[in-house]
């Protein structure tokens, strides 16, 4: 009888340390992401990485709860590109914002960020919802905001009322992290 697909895809992974994404039966936490370090017929050892490339432990799983295995797909050589630049990720830009503390701060903030043209940041529109990118353009009403997904993915450009804006972030690691990957997936790294 020959192996399964899953044995080899393991057997693989612990070879070359190739890094799989792995589902697992009963729970909503999402995939792992990491590599075999060990294997038996009941267990794996897994080495595993935070979504910032970080390693976080190694993680004994049960062979029966693995659901399905991710391999060789975006998500994996996300993980891959941010292993690799993990120490990037740690270091903030030297950017700051002067805020002023007139009625018109986030006109000022979004200024700021259009003049320095390569400078990320998350904008919170209404007290809701976060959106991240690049200032493109900005009138004294609003803003044109090049729209990068949490990937680094390029979402194409989206329009704000100034007055909407309810906060600004600029330099999180969130932030760093989507940065990164943009100019990846950009290859300008």
């Amino acid at each position: 009888m020959s192996t399964s697909i899953l044995q080899s895809i393991l057997q693989k992974s612990k070879e070359n340390k190739e890094l799989i994404s792995i589902w697992q039966y009963n729970t909503d936490k999402g995939s792992l992401v990491g590599y075999i370090t060990e294997i038996n017929e009941e267990y794996i050892g897994f080495r595993h990485f935070t979504r910032f490339g970080k390693q976080d432990g190694i993680i004994f799983i049960k062979v029966a709860n693995i659901k399905n295995i991710d391999f060789n797909d975006d998500y994996v050589k996300v993980m891959e590109c941010l292993i690799e630049y993990s120490d990037i990720i740690d270091k903030p830009s030297d950017f700051n914002i002067c805020l002023d503390q007139s009625e018109n701060w986030q006109f000022n903030a979004i200024l700021q960020l259009h003049k320095a043209k390569d400078q990320m940041a998350s904008f919170e529109i209404n007290g809701s919802e976060f959106f991240t990118g690049f200032v493109k353009d900005i009138s004294d009403e609003d803003f044109i905001l090049n729209c990068i997904a949490k990937n680094g993915e390029d979402l194409g450009t989206s329009l704000f009322k100034i007055e909407d804006v309810t906060e600004v972030r600029v330099n999180d690691i969130d932030d760093r992290r989507r940065l990164l990957l943009y100019k990846w997936r950009k290859a300008s790294l």
